[in-house]
């Protein structure tokens, strides 16, 4: 099953992300909160714009345009006194993973919706300790609130559906790596748990 090899081959990327997010670590601030949301803005913004211009959407059926969360990010950072204008100097991601192939796309979106999963716990820790609920600023991490195992299903069924016939499986496993560690070279740009990206 696509899904299950694809944890497999990402479990290193995706465990040393996971490493450096301080949202549950203690002492994390509503200001550094605040700026950790800028940084994610800063990559999906420009990531986003990349995939909806793709030509494979109709093919895929999948209503990607529903799922996007730049809007939620852009909802989040105004709720924290982010103007529009201030929206616009923020500094955008400029190494994306590649999504020039079907194969690329699909495993660029196992990370990007993977990563809704975790957003409950999240979202449960943002409201108790620092007083960032859904519509105060916790939006994005918040995901499809009670829709989001669903939509994972959802998702995992297209990617059966079409993982097969977008070509070599060996394509969207890098492709999910390369999200995997462009994400976190752009989060943590200087930290010292990096490796080559793939």
């Amino acid at each position: 099953m696509i899904l299950k090899l694809l944890k497999s081959a990402t479990n290193s990327r995706h465990a040393a992300l996971e490493r450096q997010l301080p949202l549950l670590q203690p002492g994390f601030s509503r200001p550094a909160y605040h700026q950790f949301t800028r940084r994610f803005f800063g990559y999906y913004a420009p990531l986003e714009a990349q995939l909806m211009a793709l030509p494979w959407w109709s093919g895929l059926g999948f209503d990607y345009l529903r799922r996007l969360k730049t809007p939620h990010l852009v909802q989040d950072l105004t709720a924290m006194g982010d103007s529009p204008q201030t929206l616009a100097t923020l500094p955008r991601c400029e190494h994306l993973p590649s999504t020039d192939s079907l194969a690329r796309l699909l495993g660029c979106l196992y990370v990007i919706e993977g990563a809704t999963l975790g957003g409950q716990i999240i979202t449960k820790h943002l409201q108790t300790k620092l007083g960032v609920t859904p519509t105060s600023g916790g939006a994005f991490f918040n995901g499809y609130g009670t829709h989001t195992g669903p939509n994972w299903l959802a998702f995992g069924k297209m990617m059966l559906a079409h993982a097969e016939g977008a070509g070599s499986g060996d394509d969207i496993i890098e492709s999910a790596n390369q999200t995997f560690a462009t994400l976190d070279q752009w989060l943590f740009p200087n930290s010292q748990e990096k490796t080559t990206l793939v």
